[in-house]
């Protein structure tokens, strides 16, 4: 249990971590917003494939699917209202604001994979 634990919080930093340059402050202190970084970093939990988790739900797909599906769930995260109780979504998209959700929104919808 321990060891799990420790492999659980060792992937929630470095997930973390591959987030942090995105919103950067610039010599003039300006920040940087990359929405193309931020989309790309969704698959560090969403598979590389951005096909989900498998047969497991918690982990859904993010491909194929409209910027205008995309923000609106992105936003019913933000405000903790879909799912109930989501366990990080919510966390991570906390201090993002309009403007930045749908430019994530966007990015999402237009990651293509490699074949």
């Amino acid at each position: 249990m321990k060891n799990s634990f420790l492999k659980l919080t060792a992937f929630m930093l470095v997930s973390m971590a591959s987030l942090s340059p995105v919103h950067s402050e610039t010599q003039n202190d300006s920040a940087i917003f990359d929405a193309t970084a931020l989309a790309h970093a969704c698959l560090n939990c969403h598979n590389p494939n951005a096909n989900g988790n498998g047969d497991r739900i918690a982990i859904p797909n993010i491909l194929n699917r409209d910027t205008e599906t995309t923000y609106q769930q992105l936003v019913a995260f933000q405000q903790d209202t879909l799912p109930p109780n989501t366990t990080i979504m919510n966390r991570l998209l906390a201090a993002f604001n309009d403007e930045e959700l749908r430019a994530i929104a966007e990015a999402v919808s237009q990651i293509e994979l490699e074949k």
